[in-house]
Formats: structure tokens, C-alpha cells, sequence
């Protein structure tokens, strides 16, 4: 599960930056020049978003262990 959120908040973030690139590169250059910054951006955000949250989420890795034992441990009531 944690890979999955990990995976999702990583891609809006990179979609938000993708967008933004676009309309920046469109802005000074060319719309054709914008547009293909954006798709190329668009695609390589889904990729770099899957390494991330795999590195991320790995069991070995820092936070990957964390995120492991936060999800087995059972919630706690007050």
C-alpha cells in the first residue's frame, strides 16, 4: 500500500512540474517547442516516479523499513 501512495504523490508532484516546464518553455519559445516539452516530460515523470517509489519503499532502504513496520504494527487506542 505504502508503495502505491508513495508512487501517486510522487507523480502529481512531477505531473504539477511537467505542466509547469511546458508553459514556461511555451512561454519563451515556440507552443510546438512547449508541447514537446511536455509529453516528453509527461512520459519520464511516470518512470522516475516508479524508481522513486521503489527505491523508496524497498524493505532494506531507510524509510522503506519505516514505512514496513508502520504498516504491520497494529494501531493503538487511546
Amino acid at each position: 500500500m505504502s508503495l502505491l501512495v508513495v508512487f501517486l504523490v510522487t507523480l502529481l508532484i512531477g505531473q504539477a512540474l511537467s505542466i509547469g516546464a511546458g508553459l514556461l518553455v511555451e512561454r519563451h519559445t515556440t507552443p510546438y517547442t512547449g508541447l514537446i516539452t511536455f509529453i516528453v516530460s509527461y512520459f519520464a515523470v511516470f518512470w522516475l516516479a516508479w524508481m522513486f517509489a521503489v527505491r523508496i519503499t524497498a524493505p532494506g532502504s531507510r524509510f522503506g523499513s519505516r514505512l514496513a513496520r508502520a504498516e504491520s504494527d497494529p494501531p493503538t487506542s487511546a
